[in-house]
């Protein structure tokens, strides 16, 4: 099992290839109509199901370990919130609506600050301060939340690692269901 700068590590690259996917396609307005708004929903779950994972162990691991912590996952979960309510606008809107491509390049760009912040700001204090078989426990937590997160972005649920472990499985059947229903692909 990786440990969770691994597990985290390839999850950011996954969303930034598919961010990188996505401007192509809005370079090229026909690829987007086609292809666009399956690009989207599968970022939309990938990325709700790894910040729903992150607000759980990550920045409870951070507060715990790593110097200001409290600090450093305060702004992790800000910049997290903000995401997942352009994130919200953006579930089940069509890349030919007017907003599409606006709303997209403003996650784009607080996506990949959001990274940036994470990898160099976050992990390094925590990596000094959490020991290797403390690492590979967290990462195998991330992983196993990941799965069972959910597909959609909830911006008003309070990032509590308690309310998402409690309420989350519910939350993540629901969206299935929603998603189901609506032949969304996952």
């Amino acid at each position: 099992m990786p440990d969770v700068f691994e597990v985290l590590g390839a999850a950011h690259r996954d969303v930034e290839l598919m961010l990188d996917r996505m401007q192509d396609m809005i370079g090229a307005p026909a690829k987007l109509r086609d292809q666009g708004g399956a690009l989207a929903d599968t970022l939309i779950t990938a990325v709700s199901q790894h910040e729903a994972a992150e607000e759980q162990y990550f920045w409870p691991a951070v507060r715990r370990n790593a110097g200001d912590g409290g600090s450093l996952a305060a702004g992790g979960i800000e910049q997290e919130a903000e995401g997942k309510k352009v994130l919200a606008e953006l579930d089940g809107m069509a890349p030919d609506d007017p907003q599409f491509v606006p709303l997209m390049t403003k996650f784009d760009h607080a996506a990949r600050a959001h990274i940036a912040y994470e990898e160099q700001q976050v992990w390094p204090g925590l990596r000094a301060a959490l020991p290797a078989d403390k690492a590979y426990g967290l990462g195998a937590k991330l992983a196993r939340a990941t799965q069972a997160g959910p597909t959609r972005p909830h911006p008003h649920t309070p990032p509590s690692p308690a309310v998402l472990k409690a309420a989350g499985p519910a939350v993540a059947a629901v969206g299935r269901l929603r998603d189901a229903a609506s032949a969304r692909d996952n």
